[in-house]
């Protein structure tokens, strides 16, 4: 793994803004247009210079949310969920990719990214078509006993066994479920790199398709001293994917305290590390989405830990910034608003 140079940066605080920003292009002799859709509960777009590129990676993109997402009847996870313990469930060969995929990341990161963890996010009301912005669960703030049951559920490799020859899953607890969504927005972002095009957005995941970009990451609290919409920016260059994950977007507050939807699969409530934002770029964007989830939970320590560790052989620069818009980065060089 490369080198990585930290700096350590105590940011002024700005106005909340989208979680990954895109400031300025690259010149170029022809104007990319961009395409938007609704895909994986979030809004995507590509820039693209031909609109049949576009719609061959929209569909494309389909083709993963059909066989990945929880809410779609029929999908290869939602029969995994549907499934009793000790059911085998054969699923397509995108989706043992993915799994596949996940099963590296949660074994890098001590399982800090555990895919297991939906039944804890259905619990805390955050599971995809239930959360409303700002609105804690109808049934309340969760209660001990019902995280501890919750809990008994999670475990990626004790409640799931793969078998990529077969391309099947085994389920081993009732009642576990599997949420593919932090880590296939990441893929389905790279998948723009079969065609010509600028940028690829999907819900805060970016692929860069151009010579260079610069992007901009907002800050994960606001603060009253700032004139900016975003908190740093780095360069980017064709085939890095960049990944942003943050406890800013969905969350709820409740007798003033404040509980995000990234919930810690080791403890069951969300994630108090003390980074409220963790960006990641690689040539990998299934890894870049599912890697800065774990960063969030797994805090500072733990990613500096993952950084150095000589049985990971995956690629990639990081920046991880404080509930306190702290900034550190292992790797591009920032500019800060």
């Amino acid at each position: 793994m490369t080198s990585r140079r930290k700096n350590v940066i105590c940011s002024a605080a700005i106005l909340l803004a989208a979680v990954l920003m895109l400031l300025s292009f690259a010149a170029c002799d022809k104007t990319a247009k961009a395409e938007y859709f609704d895909i994986f509960g979030t809004t995507a777009y590509i820039e693209t210079y031909d609109a049949d590129d576009a719609e061959e990676i929209e569909n494309k993109m389909r083709r993963i949310e059909e066989l990945c997402s929880v809410n779609v009847e029929g999908s290869d996870i939602w029969r995994i969920n549907a499934a009793h313990a000790g059911e085998t469930v054969t699923v397509d060969e995108v989706t043992m990719l993915l799994l596949t995929r996940a099963m590296s990341v949660y074994e890098l990161t001590d399982g800090c990214y555990d895919p297991s963890v939906y039944p804890l996010v259905e619990l805390w009301g955050f599971a995809a078509g239930d959360f409303v912005a700002g609105t804690p669960p109808e049934g309340g703030i969760p209660t001990e006993e019902e995280i501890e049951a919750a809990l008994a559920l999670v475990g990626f490799d004790r409640a799931f066994s793969l078998d990529a020859s077969e391309c099947t899953v085994t389920k081993h607890i009732e009642g576990a479920k599997l949420d593919l969504g932090g880590i296939a927005k990441g893929y389905a972002s790279s998948l723009a790199f079969s065609v010509t095009f600028d940028i690829c957005n999907v819900g805060g995941n970016l692929a860069v398709g151009m010579p260079t970009a610069t992007i901009g990451v907002p800050a994960p609290r606001e603060t009253e001293t700032t004139d900016s919409s975003w908190l740093f920016s780095f360069k980017a260059s064709y085939g890095q994917c960049i990944s942003t994950s943050g406890d800013y977007e969905r969350y709820y507050v409740v007798d003033g305290v404040r509980y995000h939807h990234i919930i810690d699969p080791r403890t069951g409530y969300p994630a108090s590390s003390g980074l409220a934002s963790a960006t990641v770029i690689s040539t990998d964007g299934a890894f870049a989405d599912a890697f800065a989830t774990a960063v969030i939970v797994g805090g500072a320590e733990a990613a500096e830990r993952w950084l150095s560790d000589e049985s990971n052989t995956w690629e990639f620069d990081l920046v991880t910034v404080t509930v306190n818009n702290e900034v550190t980065s292992y790797g591009p060089e920032l500019t800060y608003a």
